[in-house]
């Protein structure tokens, strides 16, 4: 009796929660008029909470087309909260509107954080088509470890989540455990190289195949396209991802002349109009 209570309530909590997110994106395709260009939600699923970010486009009523962003670094290298400003960006160039996942990596949870941003990933798909929104108008996108967590998104899928276009910006695949290679990346934010390495079991890391796509002997990926820096040290991995991965399907690999490790966050006008030519061309 005590077992079948506790279902009962289990179930009523469950649909609650459902009722709650379904509100939410709702909400989120559909402000009010007291909304301003910036949003902020939480997104519960079982035990987890993850706060999202939505930006909206300058016309935000008839909105069709979404791009979920996963951010870099996160509480490793304290920059949660320092994306808006590249998010704004994005937003304006593509007249997208951008959901932007927050998120923070506690010591040695990578698998954790894979695992909620993907059934985060998922409940947002999910809830988008409900709403109307197709997949063809809903693009992944992430730069250097959120794209990393991208790499994880596909290899867990398996048709639970419809991806059909992947955005990579400068996708750290794999070099990010070397020391000498974090070190020449001059990431501002990576003041203790060793505190850095705390958070990560290397040696483990690199055999895993869900935390290095570089490791994998198989695997599939939707239409893809990855814009790496000519100077950043990480390209030859994200070369060797894309040549591995993404030449069956009708993909894309761009490297920016004189962009380093980052360059999203500080980018000459010229370089800016030309990124984004490619962005919105690959989005069409």
């Amino acid at each position: 009796m005590i077992i079948l209570v506790i279902v009962k309530m289990q179930n009523e909590f469950d649909k609650e929660i459902k009722y709650k997110l379904f509100r939410t994106i709702n909400e989120i395709l559909h402000p009010t008029i007291s909304k301003k260009n910036i949003s902020d939600y939480r997104i519960i699923i079982e035990e987890s909470i993850l706060p999202v970010r939505v930006f909206y486009p300058k016309k935000v009523t008839g909105i069709h087309n979404i791009i979920i962003y996963i951010h870099g670094n996160g509480k490793v290298t304290k920059c949660t909260g320092e994306y808006s400003n590249i998010c704004k960006n994005i937003v304006n160039n593509t007249n997208y509107l951008l959901i932007a996942i927050d998120y923070e990596i506690e010591k040695n949870e990578y698998k954790k954080i894979y695992e909620e941003i993907y059934n985060t990933v998922k409940y947002l798909y999910n809830g988008l088509k409900i709403n109307g929104i197709e997949s063809d108008n809903i693009v992944l996108m992430g730069d250097s470890t959120g794209a990393n967590i991208i790499t994880g998104i596909n290899y867990m899928n398996h048709n639970e989540i419809e991806i059909t276009k992947e955005i990579l910006f400068y996708p750290v695949l794999k070099s990010f455990r070397d020391k000498k290679t974090v070190e020449a990346l001059h990431l501002p934010q990576v003041k203790d190289i060793e505190k850095y390495f705390n958070y990560i079991s290397p040696k483990e890391a690199d055999k895993d195949d869900l935390l290095n796509p570089l490791s994998r002997k198989e695997g599939t990926v939707p239409k893809t396209l990855i814009i790496t820096g000519k100077v950043d040290v990480l390209k030859e991995d994200a070369k060797d991802y894309y040549e591995k991965f993404c030449q069956k399907t009708d993909s894309k690999y761009i490297e920016f002349p004189f962009s380093a490790h980052g360059f999203l966050k500080k980018i000459d006008d010229e370089y800016e109009t030309e990124l984004f030519k490619e962005v919105n061309q690959f989005l069409k």
